[in-house]
């Protein structure tokens, strides 16, 4: 009976590595990098070079799309942090708190998820922040 068993596991995974593989790519890391401070839906969001807000950005990161990240944490979320354009320890920190307020993936990446989840600086707008949608 046990000769059966193994017998019958090797024609299974004898016929399944003719199966074709499909490899998908995470949401994360099908969105390009931000880059950019990019004017989106009447808000300051971070940006890719394409002009769009679906992007992702983290540790390590660096450049106007992370200042703008750091002001949006700190109009919005009073997070206190020093707008230097470096995504370091404490953004990334500063990140992961919001995005555990917001109940969402709290990685301390900024991605597509966390841009549509969290506020930013509306435009002109004294301090006040909204939501963008795409």
């Amino acid at each position: 009976m046990r000769r059966l068993k193994v017998t019958m596991a090797l024609a299974v995974v004898a016929a399944s590595a003719t199966l074709p593989v499909v490899l998908t790519a995470s949401p994360a890391a099908a969105a390009p990098q931000c880059v950019l401070a990019l004017y989106y839906d009447n808000n300051y969001v971070p940006g890719s070079d394409d002009l769009s807000p679906s992007c992702t950005m983290g540790y390590g990161a660096y450049g106007n799309a992370v200042r703008e990240l750091q002001t949006n944490l700190n109009t919005c979320y009073r997070k206190g942090l020093t707008v230097d354009g470096d995504f370091g320890g404490k953004t990334r920190d500063a990140l992961k708190s919001v995005q555990s307020s917001l109940g969402i993936t709290s990685d301390g990446v900024y991605g597509p998820q966390t841009a549509r989840a969290m506020n930013h600086r509306i435009v002109a707008g004294g301090g006040r922040c909204d939501r963008i949608t795409f």
